[in-house]
């Protein structure tokens, strides 16, 4: 991928939010965050270890009507006000044995206009058996000239289940018909012991979107992800996706079984921002009521 003309950019940033590929690997650099969720069935999953380093501040944890008494539901904010040139950002998340964890962003994130360079973002979530962990940032909103890459790994345990979503979609403030120039999306699914289970990576041009080709975006100029992994019960995942599904109109949806055994997945794309999220909610609502027997409470955003 691009990535040749960073170094002329990183003189206009310091401290943690620049950081080196590879950040999440034991010999890397820290990540801006690193969080732990702990608990037991029966009892409020809570959260074990926090650091949290600009651009990134993490509220306190929320325990919301309507969900299961064990669920942690925690938002991720950015103070900088969205991705910037030449940003290194990275997340580890680490779900210990029988937690329930839900990580969201406060709002959707501003993919800010990029001269040189580009920007990164990379997500590496650990589960142990039992855990349960629901990663659902609102959508990158990608500004004109912005080119991003945002790599998301899970180990999954066999025992485990994740839930991740992932979205984009462009948007022109000016109105000069300008699009961003690209956006890589890297979803990674590997077994605790590294073997790689299912792989989704995909890279689209900002102008292939505006033009509205057929066989890449066609009308709709935003895309959305729901990836289910659950390896106890991949079928019942997919069935759970497919009772969501809409008929025609502004939203155009697939959904199947993920490689590996892992689970299902649900693509969407849209023409329309509050049908594509009313669909991802649906989709999530749908599997959180077939796991857990309740369907989740309303998140204020």
């Amino acid at each position: 991928m691009p990535s040749s003309t960073t170094s002329r950019a990183r003189c206009c940033l310091t401290g943690d939010r620049m950081l080196t590929p590879g950040v999440v690997s034991p010999g890397g650099a820290q990540p801006q965050v690193d969080i732990g969720f702990a608990g037991t069935p029966g009892s409020r999953t809570y959260l074990e270890r926090q650091r949290v380093a600009y651009p990134f501040h993490l509220c306190r944890a929320l325990y919301l009507p309507g969900d299961p008494v064990e669920f942690c539901t925690v938002y991720l904010q950015s103070c900088s006000g969205g991705i910037f040139q030449a940003d290194r950002l990275a997340l580890r998340v680490t779900v210990r044995e029988d937690a329930r964890a839900h990580l969201t962003s406060a709002a959707s994130t501003v993919v800010h206009t990029m001269n040189e360079g580009h920007a990164e973002q990379t997500v590496h979530i650990d589960t142990a058996p039992g855990a349960f962990v629901e990663y659902l940032p609102d959508p990158m909103i990608l500004f004109p000239r912005t080119r991003l890459h945002n790599h998301v790994t899970v180990r999954l345990d066999p025992d485990a289940t994740a839930v991740l979503c992932d979205s984009f979609l462009a948007h022109d403030p000016g109105g000069h018909q300008s699009p961003f120039d690209w956006f890589v999306n890297e979803t990674r699914v590997e077994s605790p012991d590294g073997r790689l289970l299912a792989l989704d990576r995909f890279r689209v041009e900002g102008a292939d979107v505006h033009a509205g080709q057929v066989g890449i975006h066609g009308p709709y100029a935003m895309q959305a992800t729901l990836m289910v992994l659950h390896p106890a019960a991949p079928d019942a995942m997919l069935e759970s996706l497919r009772s969501v599904l809409p008929g025609a109109g502004s939203v155009y949806a697939g959904v199947s079984l993920l490689p590996g055994g892992c689970g299902a997945w649900m693509r969407a794309m849209s023409s329309d921002a509050v049908a594509l999220r009313a669909l991802v909610r649906q989709g999530w609502a749908a599997v959180r009521t077939r796991l857990t027997g309740q369907a989740p409470g309303t998140r204020r955003k």
